[in-house]
């Protein structure tokens, strides 16, 4: 296993009112999650460790009180409101680009530490990635350009390809420049891109229908929390299409899938939790810099090109960070 390091600096089902939270002798963090704790306790996990090495333990010296919106990106906004009317000492708002807007729409004095995939300067949550304003701050993937990447990389495992699927949430504020990054890859490689919408999972399986009528060649995922969280059902009908496809996380690698290229989330989940202890200690939002991941990885599953009867050229496969057998 080797690992690429690039240039370049992410349950409640609701929320009852916490009045108490002010009251508490310990700072309390109130940490919102678009996901759900199925796919995000490992993220939870390291932004424990974070927190921790700013100093921090929950149930110590601090309180983490924690709520997920289960991929129901419309329940954002007002978990959000609620948990700022409680005044913690922090806001985490992580798992999707909506949760970081729907932080920012809730307050603008209580010190924000978003997660997004998006460039935070497109989605108009600071206007500088170096200094940013007010009470907000965090870290991004930037997306647009790892979906890009993808399509160049998912093209490489099957060089004869000349067509690719790509599907997309289109409640993501992050989709259009998703697809731009992903549209001017296929293009520059001779590939033909289809866009596929899907928000809900019976869109998921008109998406895939629509794949039997007028195959494709090749299948991409863009990075969207309630995509990742059915990536099961995704893994599994790309296999039932024995279709070679490129995933944006590497727990649809671990589920079955051919490939994932993407940064090492759980490095991203720590640096979120070392801002929020760096936040308690009285640093302001705007003396901490928007992070951006330094460290990608190429995870390919052998056992699944096997099945795909795909060959993957020794090339390639030294490029791979990880491979599962």
């Amino acid at each position: 296993m080797k690992r690429r390091t690039l240039v370049g600096s992410l349950a409640a089902t609701a929320i009852a009112p916490h009045a108490a939270i002010a009251q508490q002798a310990k700072p309390v963090i109130a940490y919102l999650s678009a996901r759900s704790p199925a796919t995000d306790n490992h993220l939870l996990a390291a932004f424990r460790e974070g927190l921790k090495e700013a100093g921090y333990v929950d149930g110590q010296n601090v309180t983490i009180d924690v709520h997920w919106a289960d991929s129901r990106y419309e329940r954002l906004p007002a978990m959000a409101k609620d948990l700022a009317a409680a005044k913690p000492a922090v806001l985490v708002a992580v798992g999707a680009n909506q949760a970081g807007l729907a932080a920012k729409a809730a307050t603008s004095t209580i010190p924000v530490v978003f997660g997004v995939g998006a460039d935070p300067v497109d989605l108009g949550l600071v206007r500088d990635l170096a200094r940013p304003e007010a009470n907000l701050t965090g870290t991004t993937l930037l997306t647009q350009l790892l979906d890009a990447k993808r399509v160049e990389l998912l093209r490489e495992m099957a060089p004869g390809a000349r067509s690719v699927a790509m599907l997309f949430n289109p409640s993501n504020p992050g989709a259009a420049g998703q697809l731009k990054g992903s549209q001017a890859a296929a293009n520059a490689l001779g590939l033909n891109m289809r866009v596929l919408e899907a928000q809900t999972e019976a869109e998921i399986h008109r998406a895939f229908d629509s794949l039997d009528s007028a195959p494709v060649d090749l299948f991409a995922v863009a990075v969207d929390s309630f995509l990742i969280g059915q990536r099961t059902r995704i893994v599994v009908a790309t296999a039932a299409r024995k279709l070679p496809a490129m995933f944006p996380s590497r727990e649809f690698v671990d589920a079955g899938g051919l490939a994932s290229y993407a940064p090492r989330w759980v490095d991203m989940y720590r640096i979120i939790g070392t801002y929020a202890g760096r936040l308690l200690k009285g640093a302001k939002p705007g003396d901490l810099p928007i992070q951006r991941p330094t460290t990608f990885e190429l995870v390919v599953n052998l056992r699944t090109a096997k099945a795909l009867g795909l060959t993957l050229s020794p090339a390639f496969l030294n490029r791979a960070d990880e491979t599962i057998d």
